[in-house]
């Protein structure tokens, strides 16, 4: 036993793995933020976030595949070798990927899309659909980030992620502030100018900065447990997670189809675009935490997983205990009036919906320890199961409190999300323990115990 205890990763150690990771996070969701900010300060602001709304949640429903690349990197890139592989492999993808947003941004599928699909008034939609001219391109920007987020990850680099994103924001920030102030384009047009430059920086300066560490093979050790990386393994890996991404990013979307047919759709669009996005600026590190146990556990040291157990349950307790004081307190109003210069009934609609979400902290951490489980052991179409089973229950809890009348439709939508990330955690949890890798470390563990 004591031969096994240098071995075991200390709460400094991840936190100094993970704090880049979640600050990282922390300035993504800031950034979506700040456009939010600077779209309020165009002409007709409500017209604006509601069509930059539905054209980014379109954007990201098509371009899903590439939110995992950093996933599957961290996971499959041992070497120089399976780097190539992977890199060949997604970057493939984002092509046909960016082709099929292209003729929904140059064509009229993409205004059918939005107005008879997903519901929206002809105004926001003309405006939407001028938004996807500009976002068409954002997966050829997104993977290549993702892919040498992927390398920092698994180099243990962590710290050049977040500075990559500070660069992502100053641009962001300049440009969408910039185009309000000198410029006469609609709200969303501007969003998504801004979107799309900070993303392509970010992407250069991300592959400038983590190229270089491929070249150190002490970076990238070969072990037992992950093999050799082939064209199947990395299909068999990275399809279910895009299908789970791509049942999280059809969240958005449902979403706000529900709010663009509710009564008063432009605020309660808005208001949700808002609330959502300063509650997703806690929400978002948390998103990260799946890092630490698939780097950290180890089947042979049952010890990891209690260590990144608990240190998944303190940060996931530390930040809804946050998000709770914020928005129920006089915080709340105040930044949504004084810093995101919402109207007032955009800032009465979206204070509910931050106050729903600060129960989302503890279901995203118990969530995101059994995901780092499952693709260390390569076991994602686990994930898949659940998310599919998240997907149902907020299809249904949202068309339910919507049909029921509820006063404020934009807090339905995070109603939605809670009762779904619960289903979400209650089967990953069921299916965890049913799984060989469960098994494997309650016999470690009795090992352990024995001597």
């Amino acid at each position: 036993m004591t031969a096994k205890a240098p071995n075991l990763p200390t709460y400094r150690q991840i936190a100094g793995f993970f704090l880049p990771l979640s600050l990282t996070s922390l300035i993504i969701t800031l950034s979506h933020s700040v456009v939010n900010a600077g779209v309020a300060r165009t002409p007709e602001p409500e017209l604006a976030l509601a069509a930059y709304a539905l054209a980014r949640s379109l954007v990201m429903l098509i371009e899903n595949p590439m939110f995992m690349v950093r996933q599957t990197a961290a996971s499959l890139v041992r070497d120089l070798e399976s780097f190539e592989r992977v890199r060949r492999f997604v970057y493939a993808l984002s092509a046909i990927i960016t082709g099929i947003l292209g003729i929904m941004a140059f064509t009229q599928v993409g205004y059918w899309i939005l107005t008879d699909a997903m519901g929206a008034s002809h105004d926001i939609a003309h405006q939407a659909h001028a938004a996807l001219m500009v976002l068409f391109l954002l997966p050829v920007f997104t993977v290549s980030r993702n892919l040498y987020h992927g390398v920092a990850i698994v180099a243990r680099q962590t710290l050049l992620v977040p500075l990559s994103t500070m660069v992502r924001l100053v641009v962001m920030s300049s440009v969408v502030f910039g185009l309000a102030r000198f410029t006469a384009l609609p709200g969303a047009v501007s969003a998504s100018f801004a979107f799309t430059s900070a993303f392509l920086v970010e992407s250069a300066v991300m592959r400038w900065k983590a190229k270089p560490l491929l070249r150190l093979r002490n970076r990238f050790p070969k072990t037992s447990e992950q093999p050799a990386v082939t064209y199947p393994d990395i299909s068999r890996f990275f399809f279910p997670l895009v299908i789970t991404t791509f049942v999280a990013t059809s969240f958005g979307p449902l979403i706000n189809t529900g709010l663009a047919r509710a009564e008063g759709p432009e605020i309660a669009l808005a208001a949700y675009s808002v609330g959502h996005g300063l509650a997703m600026m806690i929400l978002a590190p948390i998103g990260m935490l799946h890092q630490c146990t698939l780097t950290f556990t180890k089947v042979s040291l049952p010890e990891t997983f209690r260590i990144t157990k608990r240190f998944t349950a303190a940060f996931s307790v530390l930040a809804s205990v946050l998000l709770a004081l914020i928005s129920f307190s006089p915080m709340g109003p105040w930044v949504l009036t004084h810093l995101m210069g919402v109207t007032p009934a955009v800032r009465d609609a979206a204070l509910p919906v931050m106050q729903v979400m600060s129960m989302l902290p503890l279901l995203f951490g118990w969530r995101e320890y059994l995901w780092g489980i499952l693709m260390q052991h390569r076991a994602t179409k686990l994930i898949g199961a659940g998310k599919a089973v998240n997907l149902g229950v907020v299809v249904a809890s949202l068309i339910g409190l919507l049909a029921a009348g509820i006063q404020n439709p934009a807090s339905a939508g995070a109603w939605a999300m809670v009762l779904g990330e619960l289903a979400d955690c209650i089967i990953l949890h069921i299916y965890y323990h049913r799984t060989d890798i469960y098994a494997k470390r309650r016999r470690a563990l009795l090992l352990e115990q024995e001597h």
